[in-house]
């Protein structure tokens, strides 16, 4: 219960933060980064914005901040639960979720669309309510 509890500050944490920085004045900077060449180019991004009047500041204060940018769907070699089906293999469709429960962990890695799991598969009250807040569709198939 108590995981629980910190799972939801968690969310409520980002969600008022993401609420607050459209108010407050804060620039909230994106950032991708997947590989060591995309953490190089960002370190080399902030050494050039470093040399902007006032940004050094604006950085320390809190006003700049930076968040990491999530990606649309996870790579099958990235995630080893995810599998895609064989015929949909050659056209890259729908993912499939091959889980008997599925929680709000397991959908962090998927974007907005379509996802299929197995028909007995149970999804936790916190997955569906991630499944509505990313727009992501659950179809039930059988295995």
């Amino acid at each position: 219960m108590t995981a629980l509890r910190d799972e939801i500050r968690a969310i409520l944490r980002e969600e008022l933060a993401a609420v607050l920085a459209g108010h407050s004045g804060v620039t909230v900077q994106t950032v991708r980064v997947d590989t060591s060449d995309d953490l190089n180019a960002f370190a080399r991004t902030l050494a050039e914005q470093l040399t902007q009047p006032g940004f050094a500041e604006k950085l320390a204060n809190g006003t700049v901040r930076f968040a990491l940018e999530r990606p649309a769907a996870p790579t099958p070699s990235a995630v080893p639960m995810m599998t895609i089906p064989q015929s949909a293999q050659a056209s890259r469709a729908t993912p499939m979720l091959d889980k008997k429960l599925i929680t709000e962990s397991d959908l962090a890695q998927f974007g907005p669309g379509l996802l299929r799991i197995p028909k007995q598969a149970r999804l936790t009250p916190l997955a569906n309510d991630e499944a509505r807040r990313k727009g992501v569709r659950i179809e039930r198939i059988e295995t």
